[in-house]
């Protein structure tokens, strides 16, 4: 794909020999047009984070950009995760020496917005083509959207699913006779849900148990809004968790039903000596929620059979998300040709070898809907799981608080799942609900002394002599 900047580049380029040429041709007395000075290649930075596959992944698109564009070399700067991208990029936009384009985690596109640290890409990758009607899907875009732009690009966009043991869960066995059956497609609700639980447990094998959802908000919360309800106060300017409202305590009671059962859940004790995650592999857990990125380590496990469903729903489809998007730095000297890089990176060719890891569920839907994501033979068998959960995606508040706030909460909500009584409920949300209001005020900053320090005092110039 050539872009804009490279289009008339190149017809400036032929004018110009067209010019000599002519200039010259029949003129033994003409002047010989001096030679230009040859300049490398555009240098551009790019920042991303994962998992070694995903990283080798962006490594190999970038390498393959420079190669089909020999003028630009695209430099790519790992890190090892979210947090450790995110704590160098805030120092970088800081110091005015941001990469050109990074890989961000949708929940800091907020504060980049605020920062003015990125550039809109609605505008640049349309110019180049990006197919935005239905290329992508529309619920992703707007994900990175903000003041009526796209901020950024999505590239991975998972919803949490739970991925469930074959071997102990039969969805088949569900179906009452007469109804519909149960199947990816078609989705559950909270009842199936346990009654796959009970299902699991009853095959009388030792130390198995049926379910695990963890204590957090980010596996809490999808239950909340399924039935009606709502996490935070406000969307934009949220001050306190509101789980004890009516619609959000009902959803969380259909929740507590099931994870309080002792026969269907492991104690608190159980998982902190051997994880959930160890339990399932091991095949002594049928279900537990997971996002896309879970499924290479699965299937590395020997012996192990496992599918994904979506959440069961309280009411209507919700589902939290795991997602992250391509940005182009609004300091970068080079905006036109990292934006010709960044539509190379979200085609179709790149968004492959990106699925082609297993960790990535890539909003562009020419992929998605391909055996590039789908992986026929791999587990999970219905991958399109993923692609259909993108639709009930839910965000947290994009408050610099929330990690903060999510951090206190999770242990507020194990007292919820493990304590031996927590009636009356309503007390106990309102409890959390209050202890979350502090949490969502920021700790206020210490700010300079307006009297100046007298090492701040002018000093004058001296000017110099012959």
């Amino acid at each position: 794909m050539i872009g804009r900047s490279r289009l008339v580049a190149i017809v400036a380029s032929v004018g110009a020999l067209a010019l000599t040429a002519a200039c010259s041709g029949g003129d033994p007395k003409s002047e010989p047009t001096p030679t230009p000075t040859p300049t490398g290649p555009t240098l551009l930075t790019f920042a991303v984070y994962g998992p070694p596959p995903v990283v080798t992944a962006y490594t190999k698109i970038a390498a393959d950009f420079s190669a089909e564009h020999p003028d630009i070399v695209v430099n790519v700067h790992p890190y090892a995760n979210a947090a450790e991208a995110t704590a160098a990029l805030a120092k970088q936009v800081a110091a005015g020496n941001p990469p050109d384009a990074f890989l961000t985690p949708q929940s800091s596109l907020r504060g980049l917005v605020e920062d003015k640290a990125v550039r809109p890409l609605d505008e640049l990758l349309g110019e180049r083509e990006v197919d935005f009607g239905d290329g992508f899907q529309r619920d992703a875009l707007e994900a990175y959207s903000a003041d009526n732009r796209l901020q950024c690009m999505p590239v991975d966009v998972s919803p949490l699913v739970v991925y469930y043991n074959t071997t102990l869960v039969n969805l088949a066995a569900l179906t009452e006779p007469g109804r519909r059956p149960i199947t990816s497609d078609t989705g559950w609700k909270v009842d199936k849900f346990a009654l796959a639980a009970q299902q699991a447990t009853a095959l009388g094998r030792p130390g198995v148990r049926g379910v695990y959802v963890a204590p957090d908000l980010t596996q809490v919360a999808p239950f909340v809004w399924s039935g009606g309800g709502e996490v935070v106060d406000s969307a934009d300017e949220p001050t306190s968790l509101t789980l004890a409202d009516s619609a959000s305590a009902a959803g969380m009671e259909k929740l507590l039903e099931v994870v309080r059962n002792p026969r269907l859940t492991f104690t608190a004790q159980q998982v902190a000596a051997r994880s959930a995650l160890q339990r399932f592999k091991s095949g002594r857990l049928a279900m537990m929620l997971g996002f896309r990125s879970l499924t290479p380590e699965l299937r590395a496990q020997q012996g192990l059979s496992f599918d994904v469903m979506p959440l069961p729903r309280v009411g209507s489809k919700a589902t939290s998300g795991d997602s992250r998007g391509l940005c182009l730095a609004e300091a970068s000297e080079h905006p036109e040709k990292t934006a010709d890089f960044l539509a190379y990176a979200v085609s179709n060719d790149a968004q492959a070898q990106l699925s082609a890891t297993g960790y990535v569920v890539p909003p562009n839907t020419d992929v998605v809907n391909s055996d590039a994501f789908r992986q026929p033979g791999e587990y999970p068998a219905n991958a399109q799981v993923f692609a259909a959960g993108v639709r009930a995606i839910r965000q947290f508040p994009s408050v610099d608080t929330w990690p903060s706030v999510a951090t206190h909460t999770a242990t507020l909500l194990q007292g919820l799942f493990y304590d031996p009584v927590i009636d009356p409920l309503e007390d106990r949300l309102k409890a959390i609900d209050a202890a979350s209001a502090p949490l969502f005020t920021p700790v206020p900053t210490a700010t300079p002394s307006a009297t100046p320090s007298p090492s701040a005092t002018p000093t004058a110039t001296a000017t110099p002599t012959s």
